[in-house]
């Protein structure tokens, strides 16, 4: 059975990679035959991002032909890497785990456009939803100038509302 055993796991906000290596080494160790699709801005438009540990762990770890690093322009919104997650998705199941820009437009916009994509028995993962429960974190896309607080929570709330026949809501990581 497919349920709940992706083929394409695509990785949206990998920032410095270690997130796609630990995926691709429950892929091998649970021997399902996929691959990790990792999406982010290019490193150089992000200077925070190196992902030479994560290259190094994953050759290491033997799990560096089940990584597909895409490094692009405009991150997960460019046209060309969504095409390719169009096309792998109709190859394979697919789930999604959306963990980049932590705004709600940008979030609720690109969860949206990837559910599409995420394979019946599958998830939709919307990772830092509790940053607004964090104290004294500010959340830097959004600074709360207008006292409005909305984050990855509030997007994933309001996806929910919105597309409640296709999507059954799951809170088994909540405390």
């Amino acid at each position: 059975t497919t349920y709940g055993r992706p083929q394409y796991i695509i990785e949206l906000g990998s920032s410095q990679g270690g997130g796609a290596v630990w995926l691709a080494s429950m892929l091998k160790l649970f021997e399902i035959p996929g691959k990790v699709i990792t999406i982010d801005l290019p490193l150089e438009q992000a200077y925070w991002l190196t992902k030479r540990r994560a290259v190094e762990a994953a050759r290491r770890l033997k799990v560096e032909k089940l990584i597909d690093w895409n490094y692009v322009a405009d991150g997960s919104k460019n046209k060309k890497v969504r095409d390719k997650v169009a096309r792998l998705c109709q190859k394979g199941p697919c789930m999604v785990i959306s963990d980049s820009n932590h705004d709600y437009e940008h979030t609720y916009h690109e969860i949206e456009w990837y559910a599409k994509h995420v394979g019946v028995g599958q998830y939709i993962v919307v990772e830092d939803t509790n940053i607004y429960g964090w104290s004294g974190w500010l959340n830097i896309n959004d600074p709360n100038q207008d006292g409005k607080r909305k984050g990855p929570m509030e997007a994933a709330n309001d996806f929910e509302l919105s597309h409640m026949a296709d999507f059954i809501r799951t809170d088994w990581c909540a405390k």
